[in-house]
């Protein structure tokens, strides 16, 4: 049993053919050549609810990727203030709007979904490194065109985060 945190982020695999195609675009532009997750998310409750970019962005519950490998990971160095004063802008900024298919082309060209940006639709990843950024953790730069190869690497392998479950969720 996973014990969620609230501001906890995590990355989980579609195996459907837009998350296989979303990993194959991530390989392709990965600096380890490797893509596993196609989706990203912040957990805003202790029970496990979550705030994710799906067709529309909204909340949602963990409980829907049972079954599927998913990885999460807490950020160090935020208080619970801090995380949940960044949750509540989260939502309050962008609850309720449309999932933007359209960015998903610009993502092809990462570059293009960095500087191509309003930053008012965001893709589930974007989504989750706003949340990142604006919990204090200011070293990750632009939120937007963030991938979720990127959320997944910065739960591995960012000193900002620390990674507390990889594997099928029961």
């Amino acid at each position: 049993m996973i014990d969620f945190k609230v501001g906890q982020i995590f990355a989980s695999r579609n195996p459907m053919m837009m998350g296989r195609a979303i990993n194959g675009v991530q390989k392709f532009w990965s600096q380890d050549n490797s893509s596993e997750y196609s989706h990203a998310g912040i957990i805003i409750s202790s029970s496990g609810d979550t705030f994710e970019s799906l067709w529309t962005v909204k909340k949602s519950h963990i409980s829907k990727y049972v079954g599927q490998k998913i990885l999460v990971g807490s950020l160090v160095g935020p208080s619970e203030d801090n995380l949940k004063s960044s949750i509540s802008t989260v939502i309050t900024d962008h609850e309720g709007k449309i999932y933007p298919v359209w960015r998903l082309f610009l993502h092809i060209f990462p570059p293009l979904a960095k500087y191509i940006s309003t930053g008012l639709y965001p893709v589930c990843s974007e989504l989750t490194f706003k949340h990142i950024k604006l919990s204090g953790i200011g070293k990750v730069g632009k939120w937007q065109g963030k991938t979720p190869d990127n959320v997944a690497d910065f739960i591995k392998n960012d000193r900002a985060c620390c990674p507390v479950f990889e594997g099928i969720l029961l």
